[in-house]
């Protein structure tokens, strides 16, 4: 069984590398190739399950909040509509890449331009497309805690 590699050039997807994997079969070999290819052994499985759940992919979004009864999906190619609890979306992203910030909104490190602690306690988030957003309190010290570790690993 041999691996056959090949380049496709895709102008859309911008800066991105987008890597699909066919086999006859999903055995070790592969799951192991998915494994060293996301460097997290989650992350594939995360992002292919919330595509299949909701239809968008996980890896554009910048921003999920709740908006009155629905949950409102920000990403690089517009805003989606999810008929679905904050939490049960949560469950199915990659908690390496989104952190919930406060009781209505999740985002997305990878879209994280710069943060600022603001009066009594709050934390000033800048995502990139122009969102800005804050943290509740109630978040606020494990989210800085979190962000203080990211900055000392770069």
């Amino acid at each position: 069984m041999a691996i056959k590699l090949s380049f496709i050039q895709d102008a859309s997807l911008g800066g991105d590398i987008e890597i699909t994997v066919r086999a006859a079969e999903k055995n070790e070999r592969v799951e192991k190739l998915l494994s060293a290819l996301s460097g997290r052994s989650g992350q594939t499985a995360y992002g292919r399950l919330f595509a299949e759940k909701y239809n968008i992919n996980a890896s554009g979004i910048i921003l999920i909040m709740r908006d009155g009864r629905y949950v409102t999906a920000k990403t690089v190619t517009g805003d989606y509509t999810i008929k679905d609890a904050l939490t049960r979306v949560e469950e199915s992203l990659d908690p390496a890449w989104f952190v919930r910030i406060s009781q209505s909104e999740i985002i997305n490190l990878r879209y994280l331009k710069n943060w600022d602690f603001v009066g009594g306690g709050i934390i000033q988030v800048k995502m990139e497309h122009g969102i800005v957003s804050y943290t509740s309190r109630r978040y606020a010290k494990q989210i800085r805690e979190m962000l203080l570790k990211r900055r000392a690993k770069r």
